[in-house]
Order: structure tokens, then sequence, then C-alpha cells
């Protein structure tokens, strides 16, 4: 008991906040309701609008004032029907049959539930508004509440039908909380059929979820639920400790005063049957009967009083006893379980005071509910078995029939099974000789193509083979113009400078030895010129940048620039570069008359791109291809598994991009 006491004391903090803003909320609502009925009032909209006004009022009225609720509904379902706005319609319905619900008119509310299934299905209409979620959240929420109403009138078997329907749709779309809830409501009818085993299967479901989710509502339901199983399991402890969690966590949302007030009746009960402690039952007893005069809520409070009338009776006071329970009738007789205890109840409290026509009476109509009420689970029970019979019989008129046909059944299975297999046998060869014919094209197909690829490796061999003397005659020339004739060449100025120093010319003699000195300038300048252009020392010495520079300020129209690493890369690679670029500038210059030539290098770490680009008479690359040298500038590069891109128009200019991927990078120096 100091266990709930504190939990108690802990909570009321929380409490008073809790209340300050369900309070707030509670005001709020009242004051849109307000509004709404003002603008009714003064100033009432047509159509869409009024509808609207019509369905928020009926909403808000559904908790306060179930009449008001309900006249709105029908206005509601009014409006909106001639709009095909279906969903609203449903809502309207729904609320009607909740309405009913709550003045026990039962089967009024069925008809309702009915008519929103009905406008449900005509949402199916209109897939451009509602689509598959929408049609299943109002489907689950109409089986939930069919649900509910089957639950109030004890039809517990009919009750797990539509919660379960709901249930499926739940888990459809993963809606947890719903979930949550309907394995609380399917848990509590098996609890109410005394299948208690089934039962606690679906309240650990909704407490793992609860627990999952972190929901603090939906863990005081699970325990409300395990408090009830436990009770009626006569497990009383257990049943104390959910019924204190359950109780602190409805202690701190005060919009669950309902729940609350069932809690304090459930600890009355357990104080009262588990441990005989009368004065704390009493207590819990009248603290939900405070709680319930305020939020009016009969079925409960006919609870808490029935609580209080076996108290007294257990205290011999018969007269307290007698009139607490006769209350407990006038609040609420129309639940049978709890009906069943109070006529006992008066049935004992009249016999202690000597009044037996009155103890008789209360025993009669003790007799008379409680057979009534068995023999309607009872007839219920007979109906299933004699559908149950009736099916059974249809099933052995079937498997008659079915045995008279059983032979000529076969026997077609078996021809149609022997035809089967012959065409399966014909089909199986047909399709391997058409997998043999496939397999027989593709190999042939495959020694084509490797073909192809060996003769494209042979050519580029060649290829490569052909750039490489072609690399190494250039450098042969280079290097015989400059030792073998610069040196003859030098040699030949040096004989005439001294020829000079020991003759004495005349003037004219004077001029011719200018003029073979000046030639022999000529020559050897001309002579390493040539010489350097078939091998430049510099690109041998200094890499690819040194020497294209070389050659680019050489002529005055070209502008040379060069991005990246200066790493040397392969020898072979940076003269076909070289050669290359060397040809394109002066296919730029004698073909294309252009007067300025932009050529650029981009050094990547794996890879190099060359561009040349000038503004000559330009031509179409695919009518030049054999000429202007692009034959062999792509021959080169296709040794390299290069890539060449060509984008040229005439009277516009040329652009040629070289790409050449690098996979050595540790051939040269850095310089």
């Amino acid at each position: 008991m100091k266990r709930m006491v504190y939990i108690i004391l802990w909570l009321i903090s929380l409490q008073t906040c809790a209340t300050s803003l369900y309070a707030q909320y509670t005001d709020h609502r009242n004051r849109q309701v307000d509004s709404l009925e003002q603008v009714l009032a003064t100033n009432p909209p047509t159509g869409v609008e009024l509808a609207r006004i019509y369905r928020n009022l009926m909403w808000g009225y559904q908790q306060a004032d179930v009449k008001k609720s309900m006249d709105y509904a029908r206005k509601c379902v009014e409006a909106f029907m001639p709009l095909n706005s279906w969903n609203a319609v449903s809502d309207g319905y729904k609320a009607l049959g909740f309405g009913h619900y709550k003045i026990s008119q039962h089967d009024s509310a069925m008809v309702y539930y009915d008519k929103a299934l009905g406008a449900v299905e005509r949402m199916r209409s209109f897939p451009e508004k509602y689509n598959e979620q929408d049609l299943d959240d109002n489907f689950s929420s109409i089986y939930g509440n069919i649900g509910n109403l089957y639950n109030i009138q004890g039809k517990y078997q009919e009750a797990i039908e539509y919660y379960t329907k709901a249930l499926r749709l739940f888990e459809k779309h993963d809606w947890k909380e719903s979930q949550a809830i309907a394995y609380g409501n399917i848990g509590e009818m098996y609890k109410s059929m005394d299948n208690f085993e089934r039962a606690e299967i679906n309240f650990i479901k909704l407490d793992s979820l609860a627990y999952m989710m972190g929901d603090s509502l939906l863990i005081a339901y699970s325990k409300e639920y395990f408090t009830g199983l436990h009770l009626v399991r006569k497990e009383y402890d257990e049943s104390l400790r959910n019924a204190e969690i359950a109780y602190g966590y409805y202690f701190s949302h005060p919009e669950e005063g309902e729940n609350k007030a069932i809690m304090l009746n459930y600890l009355s009960e357990i104080n009262l049957e588990g441990y005989g402690d009368d004065r704390q039952a009493e207590e819990y007893a009248r603290q939900a009967l405070t709680l319930l005069e305020e939020l009016d809520i009969p079925r409960q409070k006919s609870i808490s009083l029935r609580i209080l009338s076996s108290i007294y009776l257990k205290r011999s006071e018969w007269r307290r006893a007698e009139q607490t329970a006769l209350d407990a009738l006038t609040a609420d007789d129309t639940e049978p379980p709890n009906v069943l205890l109070l006529y006992a109840i008066l049935a004992k409290a009249y016999a202690y005071q000597g009044n037996a026509v009155k103890s008789a009476e209360y025993f009669d109509k003790h007799n008379e509910l409680q057979s009534s009420w068995s023999n309607k689970h009872y007839q219920s029970a007979i109906r299933d078995m004699e559908v149950k019979y009736e099916t059974e019989k249809k099933e052995t008129r079937i498997a008659t029939l079915e045995d008279e046909k059983r032979l000529v059944t076969w026997l077609g299975i078996a021809g149609a099974a022997v035809l089967f297999l012959a065409l399966a046998a014909f089909f199986l060869l047909w399709r391997w000789s058409i997998q043999k014919r496939r397999l027989t094209d593709k190999q042939r197909q495959l020694a084509e193509q490797q073909v192809k690829q060996l003769e494209q490796e042979k050519q580029l061999v060649a290829t490569q083979s052909l750039l490489d003397g072609e690399t190494q005659e250039r450098t042969r020339l280079a290097r015989d113009l400059h030792d073998g004739l610069g040196s003859i060449l030098a040699a030949a100025k040096y004989n005439l400078v001294d020829i000079k120093k020991v003759s004495t010319l005349g003037e004219s003699d004077k001029l011719c030895y200018n003029k073979a000195v000046s030639l022999l300038d000529d020559s050897m300048r001309e002579m390493r010129r040539v010489a350097h252009h078939l091998m430049p020392e510099s690109l041998s010495q200094y890499g690819l940048k040194q020497s294209v520079s070389d050659f680019c300020n050489s002529l005055h129209c070209v502008k040379f620039t060069y991005y990246g690493s200066e790493t040397r890369f392969d020898p072979k690679m940076e003269s076909m570069v070289y050669r290359t670029i060397h040809e394109l500038v002066n296919n730029a210059l004698k073909h294309a008359g252009a007067s300025h030539i932009l050529v650029q290098i981009v050094r990547d770490e794996d890879s190099i791109t060359c561009t040349v680009q000038d503004d000559g008479c330009g031509f179409d690359p695919s009518a030049a291809l054999q000429g202007m040298g692009l034959t062999n500038i792509r021959t080169r590069v296709a040794a390299y598994n290069g890539n060449l891109m060509i984008d040229s128009k005439e009277g516009v200019g040329t652009e040629i991009t070289i790409e050449l991927k690098i996979e050595d990078h540790d051939t040269g120096s850095n310089n």
C-alpha cells in the first residue's frame, strides 16, 4: 500500500502540469465550437464551407453532447453526399453509430456502421481522390467500432472477428499504435470467454509494442488488461502490481479520467477480494465514484457502487448494502455480469434483514437473468452447431459425388499426362535443337571476334614496331647530321678563317669570302634545325614540356600552355606526342592557313591530354580522314590505346584533342 502512496505523491506535480495543459486544450475546443456556432447563427456560409462547419461541430460535440453531435452528423451527411465526398459521409455515419452506441441503442448503431461501410465502398469509385491507405484507414476504424458494439452486447466471438479484421489492416500499413489497441481488445474478449491463455498471448503482444514505442498510455492499457486477467485468476499480487503501474500512468493523463476510475475500481476489488482490506477498498471505490460523478459514466459508476455495496455487505451493514446496490441498478442496468452480482447482493441483504419476499424476488431475478444470459450464449452455440452440421452434410454429399467422378477424372488425368509428356518431349527436343544452333552461332561469332582481335593486336604490334623504327631512324639521322655534316661544315668554316689570316684579299675577294662564310653559317643553322626537328635534344634531356615549348616559341603565331605535373614518362610515348603536335601545327600552318594556333597539354597523374586549336579554314572531318597526315596520327595514337577527337567546321576552325593513358609513372625523372 505504501508503494501506491509513493507513486501518487511522486506524480502529483506531473498531474498539475498535465491538468493545466488539458484544461487549455478543452478550453480551446470549447471556444472553437462556440465560434462555429456563432458563424451559423450570424452569417452562415453555403456549400462546402457549411458542410465543413457541420463536420467540425459533429466532432466537437461528440464527447460533450452526444445529441448535438448526432444532429450535426445528420447535417454533415446531407451536405457532403451531393458533393460525392464519401470520406466525410462515412465520418458522419460513424458519428451517428457512435452516438447510438453511447445511448445503448445497439441495433441503430449497427445500421449506421453498415452505412459507413457502404460509403467507404463508394470511395473506391474515386481513385484520384482516395488511395488504398485512405480506404483501409476508414475500414479499420469502422471494424473497430463494430467490434466495440459486439463487445458491449457480450457477443465476444463476433467482436473478435471485427477486431481481427481491423488488426489485419493495421499490420498491413504497420500502424503500431492501432495494432497495440487491437491486441488489447482481442485479449479482453478472450478473457471474457475464459480463454485466459489466448488472452495472455494478445496482452503480451500489446505490452511489447507499447514498450517498443515508449508510449506511456499504451503501457497503461497493457497493465490495465493484465490487472483484470490476474484478478480473475485470483493472482492478487500480480494484479496489484500491474494496477499500480497503470494507475501511475493514468494519473499523469487527466484526459484518461474513465480509465483512471476503472483502475480505482480494480484496486478496490483487489484489496477487498485478495487482501480482505475493506477500508482501503472503500477508499478506492469512493475515489472512483467521485471521479465518475464528474465524468457522468453510468456503467463504471454502477460498478463502483456495486463494490461499495459488497463492502457494506461484508461489514453486515445490510441497509447500506441494499441502498447502494439499488443506486447501482439505477445508474446502469445494461451489463448482465454486473447486474447479476447486484441481484445476488440484494437477495442476501434482504435475507439478512428478514425480508424474505424481497430476497426471493431478487433471487428469482438473479436466476432468470442468469438463465437468459446463459441461454443467449447457448442458443448462439446451438446455431453455430447447426450451421456446422449442415455444412458437414453438404461436405459429405460433395465427397460422395467426388468419389463417383474420381475414376473418370483419374482416367482423364492419365490421358492428359501421356499427351503432356509427349508434347513435353517434343518441346524439349525442339528447344535442344534451337539451343544447339544458338550455341554454334555463338561459338562462330566468338571465334570471329578472337580472329579480329588478333588481327587488331597484330596491326598494333606492327604499328608500334614501325613507330619504334621511325624514332630510331630519326635519332640516327639527327645524330649523323649533327656529328657528321655539322663537323664538316664547321671545319670548312675554320679553314676559310685560316686562309683569310694568311692571305691578302682584294675587295672583290673579301665580298666572295664573306658570302661563303655567310652561306656556311646558314647551312649550319639549317642543318641544326633539321636535326633538332628530327629528334629534339631538349626532348631527351628535358622532357616533353620543354621540347614542345621550344618548338612553339620558334613560331610567332603559336601559343603554348602546359598544366599539371612535369613528371617524365615513356620516352617513346613522349616522342610520339611531340611528333604528333609537330605535325598538327604544320598542318594548321600549311593547309588551314591559320593565323593563331593554341597548343595545350594537360598532365594528370595517370593520363595526358593534348589539344591543338587553330582559326584556319576548317574542314569536314568525315571527308578528310585520309588526308593531311590524319591517318598517320590516328595510327600513332591507336598504337598507345589513345583517343583522337576532331571538332572542325569549314570557315570556323579546327580543334583536335588526343587523350592517352600513362600506366608507368617512373620511367623518367622530374626536371
